[in-house]
């Protein structure tokens, strides 16, 4: 079928809506989906100025791995899912086959895809083709505020289960960074761990202010946070998810406590300087975080209905000058939370 879509042709230049043919399903596991709200990412930065290449990006290029929207057409195998049906699509397509996939890790499946970052057009679409019902999560929530769970959403969740077994009652967990991810990473905090202390960190004064009204206890600049962690725990911060991912944010480890964890799911670096010493010494634990499982997907939407975590979304139209000036914003930093295109409108 036809739809509209924008389009990357040439890397860092303005997306183009264009008409593009969008597969159907047949005889097969397929699913043609409506999208309804379509994140958008600073992974998407990157891959649209190309300093991100991934095995299976090939010019001209569809960008949106964050997904929601209604099921327009199913395949003639298909189980479970109808016309109809509002749906998140989980970003991590894997071959099912190898042992990361059979202990539902397919975050870690090296025959991976991800619409619209390699092998598949994404979201900035009218229509998304998922080759396999089994990407797909069944909501009960706007799909255009449920859109950046397929990412934002279920990273931070993920991340934030990563870091329970380091917390403790008094703990005191560092976010580091403070944007899309970090907006749900508090919220959950709040509800997963109220035991423990949260201090948010950005250089932006506008982001300081919104991590205090999304939960966190404290909120302070880079240059403040040494002096934080000292004052509410001598030993150290127990957890430190790190958002941003570079040299700049890695100058924290030293402020963990012995057997204390960073968290790290920002990729803003080329380079993660790590303090041998004080890892060494004080037994520091570093754990890479990309997305999380489709059974935590599954988990974080019933969780966020149960516990109203609010989605922080800016609603962009499909049209070529709203989003590539959201394109620019967001490269800039100034965005809270998720700017979401709405190809149906709305």
């Amino acid at each position: 079928m036809k739809a509209r879509a924008l389009v990357l042709r040439e890397f860092g230049k303005p997306l183009r809506m264009e008409t593009i043919d969008v597969k159907e399903p047949g005889d097969d596991e397929a699913v043609l989906i409506k999208v309804v709200g379509a994140g958008m990412c600073r992974t998407d930065l990157r891959l649209w100025a190309g300093t991100e290449p991934r095995e299976g990006f090939r010019l001209p290029f569809v960008l949106g791995h964050e997904n929601a929207g209604v099921v327009e057409s199913v395949g003639g195998k298909v189980k479970g899912f109808k016309p109809g049906d509002r749906v998140l699509v989980y970003a991590i397509w894997a071959n099912w086959g190898c042992r990361y996939c059979r202990i539902d890790k397919c975050m870690q499946c090296r025959d991976q895809s991800i619409p619209g970052q390699s092998n598949y057009y994404g979201g900035y679409a009218e229509y998304l083709y998922v080759p396999d019902y089994r990407y797909l999560v069944k909501i009960d929530i706007d799909p255009v505020e449920a859109a950046p769970l397929a990412d934002a959403g279920l990273t931070s969740y993920s991340a934030v289960k990563k870091a329970m077994p380091y917390l403790h009652p008094g703990s005191t967990v560092v976010v580091y960074g403070v944007g899309g991810l970090a907006s749900y990473a508090i919220q959950y905090l709040r509800h997963m761990t109220p035991y423990v202390t949260i201090v948010a960190v950005s250089r932006s004064d506008e982001k300081l202010k919104w991590a205090e009204e999304l939960g966190a206890h404290y909120a302070v600049h880079p240059g403040e946070l040494g002096d934080m962690v000292k004052k509410l725990s001598p030993e150290g911060a127990s957890v430190i998810l790190d958002f941003v991912g570079n040299g700049d944010s890695a100058k924290a480890i030293p402020l963990l406590e012995p057997g204390g964890a960073v968290i790290l799911v920002g990729m803003e670096g080329r380079d993660y300087p790590i303090p041998v010493f004080d890892t060494v010494a004080w037994q520091f634990t570093v754990i890479g975080s990309n997305y999380g499982s489709i059974s935590e997907m599954e988990e974080m939407v019933r969780f966020i209905r149960d516990h109203g975590i609010k989605s922080y979304v800016e609603r962009i139209p499909l049209d070529e000058d709203a989003v590539n000036e959201a394109l620019n914003r967001l490269r800039e930093g100034r965005v809270l939370g998720r700017f979401v295109i709405t190809p149906q409108g709305g």
